[in-house]
């Protein structure tokens, strides 16, 4: 799913235009309709910020599609703790979850 997937989708479930986004994030229309024009433009993580603000959303539910309040307090310090994994080791931490999760079928 493309970044602009996941906006569609947020849209979609609150009935919101792409005009609608623009003025409650506040960007200018033609910026949000770039995104799913042919010019493809995908917003950049501040955008994505103002984005999760305007909708009242978190950006870990947005990139997961998990609401935060469903998840455990295990779930929520394994993310606390991934946040602050340097980028260039997150890989291993996948790996290492997809083993023990596929360890455990």
């Amino acid at each position: 799913m493309t970044v602009q997937d996941r906006i569609a989708e947020l849209l979609q479930q609150r009935n919101w235009s792409k005009y609608k986004l623009a003025k409650e994030a506040g960007f200018y229309p033609t910026t949000v309709y770039d995104w799913f024009n042919e010019k493809h433009f995908t917003p950049d993580r501040n955008s994505i910020e103002s984005i999760c603000l305007a909708l009242g959303i978190t950006q870990a539910e947005f990139y997961s599609r998990v609401d935060e309040s469903e998840l455990d307090p295990q779930q929520t310090r394994l993310l606390e703790l991934f946040a602050n994994v340097p980028p260039d080791k997150r890989q291993i931490v996948f790996e290492l979850m997809q083993a023990l999760s596929d360890q455990s079928r």
